[in-house]
């Protein structure tokens, strides 16, 4: 299929970034600064439930991003269609890296129902992060946000005062923070990159200068906000995390899969990515209960069978600016002693809705395998700036 002008990768200028350790987990990693092309953001969501009326659309949904680093969607001019600003996500930054470091917030969700999707970016004079006690944080934009999570990190409070913006959320974990692959003392990949052959440059971004912590994997989220004169309200499921990098994702970056939920007893979140101009497909997978965290794996596809995580697109339909998409996606986890886990999720929206973006809402249901099924919502996402060809096939 014809996906229009194809995306290119910039070319990679990274140097390997200095790691300005937080004292706390949810803290500053980086600077992003006049020096260098790095970019850090903290993100979180709240997920609600459709009402009865509105079985099969979106329900309440509020997805927020503070931003750092080099201005984005500065590039040349034949990408700008793929890219109306904002999308939600720091990609394709200026590919002649003249830009001064900005911050914004960008804010995306759908006030419950068909065709309530919004969208906005709040710039911001600034975006600094203070630390406090413990591993208690303070993130403030300018004068139009905030966040502060606590010394446990088990809550969070975000507020807007922005002209068209204005309210607070209030996180509640009921999961303990974590870094992936098992590790209690990094944010990186590296310890799972291949060691038979030498990496490409993207690779090395990857592996080397992505960093992940999630602070908050689950719990609640009660959302109170005016969104241009429009109050949205509810309590639904939360997540918090945030990312740190040398580049901007498409500079190195293919395609990422994304997603996190909680179902049932059950609370997960994946990545599935492959850098540009390279066959890895890299999996990280995190499922838990109250009783215990069952997977926080690392791996490439085809290295083992036990300890993974999968998500396999399923079916086809319409997507934006004439692609298809998936209709539904299998997420697979199968633990180190071969237990099973399986949900389906369906999109019921998509916001962002771009060709080389899409985060979706919809539903969820699944467990695991021979065991009770249960339903929620989830949050799923496929960031495509290698405009990769979708096929059921």
């Amino acid at each position: 299929m014809k996906m229009g002008i194809p995306l290119r990768a910039a070319p990679i200028i990274s140097a390997l970034i200095t790691i300005v350790r937080a004292t706390s987990f949810d803290g500053q990693y980086i600077q992003p600064n006049l020096t260098n092309n790095a970019v850090e953001w903290w993100w979180g969501s709240a997920v609600g439930t459709p009402a009865p009326a509105n079985v099969g659309t979106p329900g309440p949904v509020l997805q927020f991003l503070f931003y750092q680093g080099t201005e984005i969607f500065q590039a040349v001019s034949q990408f700008k269609s793929y890219l109306p600003k904002p999308t939600g996500y720091p990609i394709l930054a200026d590919l002649n890296h003249t830009s001064l470091p900005e911050y914004y917030i960008d804010i995306n969700g759908f006030f419950g129902g068909k065709d309530s999707d919004f969208t906005l970016t709040v710039p911001a004079s600034s975006g600094e992060i203070t630390e406090g006690d413990g591993k208690a944080i303070t993130g403030t934009w300018g004068t139009v946000g905030t966040f502060q999570t606590s010394s446990d990190l088990k809550t969070m409070r975000v507020t807007f005062n922005a002209s068209d913006i204005t309210g607070s959320i209030n996180f509640i974990s009921n999961r303990g923070s974590h870094f992936g692959c098992n590790v209690t003392d990094g944010p990186f990949f590296n310890a799972f990159a291949p060691k038979n052959r030498t990496l490409n440059e993207a690779e090395q971004v990857f592996f080397d200068e992505l960093g992940w912590p999630v602070s908050i994997p689950g719990g609640i989220a009660d959302v109170d906000v005016t969104i241009n004169g429009t109050r949205l309200a509810f309590s639904g499921n939360g997540y918090h995390d945030q990312n740190f990098m040398s580049l901007a994702l498409n500079e190195f970056i293919s395609s990422w899969y994304f997603g996190f939920a909680e179902v049932g007893p059950y609370t997960f979140s994946y990545v599935s990515a492959t850098p540009v101009n390279s066959s890895i497909v890299f999996n990280t997978g995190y499922l838990a209960t109250d009783q215990a965290v069952l997977q926080n794996q690392c791996s490439i596809n085809g290295t083992k069978t036990t300890d993974i995580s999968l998500i396999q697109p399923k079916g086809e339909m319409e997507g934006p600016e004439g692609t298809i998409t998936p209709s539904s996606w299998i997420l697979s986890y199968v633990l180190d002693d071969g237990s099973e886990f399986e949900f389906e999720l369906k999109p019921t929206g998509a916001n962002p809705n771009l060709a080389i973006y899409q985060r979706w809402t919809g539903s969820i249901s699944g467990g695991k395998k021979g065991e009770e099924i249960y339903e929620g919502v989830a949050t799923f996402e496929w960031l495509n700036p290698g405009l990769n060809p979708y096929s059921p096939a």
